[in-house]
């Protein structure tokens, strides 16, 4: 019961990494508000979650819109009377996988504007509405989902990769403005984590061996960033703030394969 009485908000709570931490958390005595868009994938993990003696509920909320999100946070606080923990943890998966982000040169500014808005302005606009809440508890953790792409190069998401590049400066300026209040900040830093909302791109052998060959260890699955979340919001971590844990396999230490081979030939 590591997060015992403990009220946290997660987003994109109905699927994927994010359904699998509110069912982490409830097991671990959070009391737990699901966000996301798809009530009846919200209200599903919610019951999941009260069948297996834990505290959960739901509220609908577009992350895309201040009101949305100012709303969720006051309902949460209403649910459960106060606010200790935010996981900032839902993406631009739809405008990811339409193809919105693509070269810059060939990227609109309103689909830019779309994917910076989602991925950054969500973040930012829970902080700002979650804060308050945490300054009136005496604690808090903010725990932000981010990215490789906040560290290195991919192919073709620069409006993903200035979004979640932009996520790692606010949670260090929120660890440096409010560790006064004894309220943290902290980052995730994810490599490809396969669930439901991802096996199409490891959905081939091909496909599979090109992603697990940039790991040192295998792919990554939604329990290893739970693990990650659940000791950032735990009261273990409370030294830790400002930092980015990075549970991506090994991937930003790795080398590219034909650098290895470059490597290999000229030791000879």
């Amino acid at each position: 019961m590591r997060l015992k009485d403990k009220v946290v908000f997660i987003t994109g709570a109905t699927s994927g990494i994010g359904a699998v931490m509110a069912r982490r958390f409830a097991a671990e005595g959070a009391r737990v508000v699901l966000a996301a868009r798809r009530a009846d994938k919200g209200n599903a993990v919610v019951e999941e979650i009260r069948a297996a003696g834990g505290q959960a509920a739901f509220h609908r909320m577009d992350q895309a819109r201040e009101s949305d999100v100012e709303a969720s946070i006051k309902f949460a606080v209403r649910e459960f009377g106060t606010l200790n923990v935010l996981v900032n943890n839902a993406g631009p998966v739809d405008l990811l996988q339409s193809g919105a982000d693509r070269l810059a040169h060939e990227l609109s500014t309103e689909a830019f504007d779309q994917i910076v808005k989602v991925t950054l302005y969500g973040p930012f606009w829970r902080c700002k509405h979650a804060l308050p809440h945490m300054i009136k508890a005496g604690a808090g953790s903010i725990v932000n989902i981010s990215s490789i792409a906040a560290v290195t190069g991919l192919p073709m998401v620069p409006a993903y990769s200035a979004a979640k590049g932009g996520l790692s400066a606010l949670t260090r300026q929120l660890a440096f403005d409010y560790g006064r209040y004894n309220i943290r900040a902290n980052a995730i830093v994810t490599g490809l984590i396969v669930h439901e909302g991802s096996r199409g791109q490891v959905d081939t052998p091909e496909k599979y061996k090109a992603y697990r060959v940039r790991h040192l260890t295998r792919l990554g699955v939604p329990d290893d960033i739970a693990n990650a979340a659940i000791y950032l919001a735990s009261d273990e971590s409370e030294f830790v703030t400002g930092s980015h844990i990075n549970v991506e396999g090994g991937v930003l230490v790795k080398s590219r394969p034909d650098a290895e081979l470059i490597a290999g030939t000229a030791s000879k």
